[in-house]
């Protein structure tokens, strides 16, 4: 899920180089883990939820593996307390787009 929230911010922002979307996941799921929700609130605030949504639904398999992202790993970087952490972060379609991400790391 890490992974595929990378690759998801990745198509967000553009096509940014894989290594930055990877830092940028990996620092957004420490902030969530480590409680410091208020800056990752900022963040996932200013995002389009409709453009976010969007993003999701073309993720696919091929996607990952050109992002070199690892659905297994990020199934264990990403618990269901985290995903409802960031629901509640994301505020309105939050739980629209957790959905999607536990559909895809599925």
């Amino acid at each position: 899920m890490n992974e595929s929230l990378n690759k998801k911010l990745a198509e967000m922002l553009g096509k940014m180089d894989e290594k930055v979307v990877k830092a940028k996941l990996n620092s957004a799921l420490d902030m969530l883990k480590k409680g410091n929700t208020e800056d990752l609130a900022k963040k996932v605030n200013k995002m389009d939820k409709e453009d976010l949504m969007k993003k999701f639904n073309e993720l696919d398999e091929s996607k990952l593996k050109e992002l070199n992202i690892d659905k297994d790993d990020l199934k264990q970087k990403i618990s269901g307390a985290d995903l409802e952490k960031l629901s509640q972060l994301i505020g309105e379609n939050g739980d629209e787009i957790v959905k999607k991400i536990k559909d895809f790391i599925k």
